[in-house]
């Protein structure tokens, strides 16, 4: 029995220490993260999208945004959003971009109805656009930098640090408006070809966008609403 015991612990403490060894690991290079993950992420045709604005942005009204996204055969997306629109606060709006075209329904149970192009208002479409979507964003940080572990969705990723270039922030929002390189972080899943799981930029103090992604690469079928 004693012997049985002293195994036991033995078996304990060392699965303890694999543990520690592994949250202690050297943290993986940053540009070689950010460079899988751009690749990884401009081959991929659909995402799950959750988008959260953090206090104020001016010129986006989306407070949060949930919705599906894909770029086969068409891009395209649905899902639905909270929005200030018109002087109102919008819940649960539901929408479809189609051939560059927004769609809403700005009342629970009414028809979609067309809101003329969506790049207008915000074209959550162009995310998965891969030149100037969430890969152009990874291709174009500076000075990044790996600063810790985190699960995001119950997967495994490091955090990379650093700024993106106006002009990738500008092409995956217009509406941000950035005059000059931006704060960002990535969320890189630390095994496999290096998924995105989540992305946060920082156009001004205070304020910010997260996207958090989830079900790369299943099938998602957008149709567009009838006249």
């Amino acid at each position: 029995m004693l012997a049985i015991l002293l195994t036991a612990v033995a078996l304990v403490a060392g699965c303890s220490s694999s543990s520690s060894e592994n949250s202690d690991a050297a943290l993986p290079d940053a540009a070689t993260l950010l460079k899988d993950a751009s690749e990884t992420t401009k081959a991929q045709q659909s995402v799950h999208l959750l988008l959260t604005v953090a206090g104020k942005i001016d010129r986006l009204p989306v407070e949060r945004l949930e919705g599906d996204l894909t770029n086969t055969p068409a891009v395209a997306a649905q899902g639905t959003a909270n929005l200030t629109f018109g002087g109102m606060n919008v819940q649960d709006a539901r929408f479809t971009v189609v051939d560059g075209q927004l769609y809403a329904a700005l009342t629970p149970g009414d028809p979609l109805s067309s809101f003329g192009n969506a790049a207008d208002v915000y074209d959550v479409s162009a995310i998965l656009n891969p030149d100037t979507g969430l890969a152009n964003v990874l291709a174009n940080f500076s000075d990044p930098k790996t600063d810790g572990r985190e699960a995001i969705g119950g997967t495994d990723t490091v955090r990379v640090t650093g700024t993106v270039s106006a002009d990738a922030v500008n092409k995956i929002a217009p509406q941000l408006d950035a005059t000059g390189p931006v704060p960002g972080t990535a969320w890189i899943a630390e095994n496999g070809d290096h998924q995105l799981m989540q992305a946060k930029l920082e156009p001004s103090a205070e304020n910010s966008i997260t996207m958090t992604l989830s079900d790369w690469g299943k099938q998602v079928t957008v149709a567009k609403p009838a006249p």
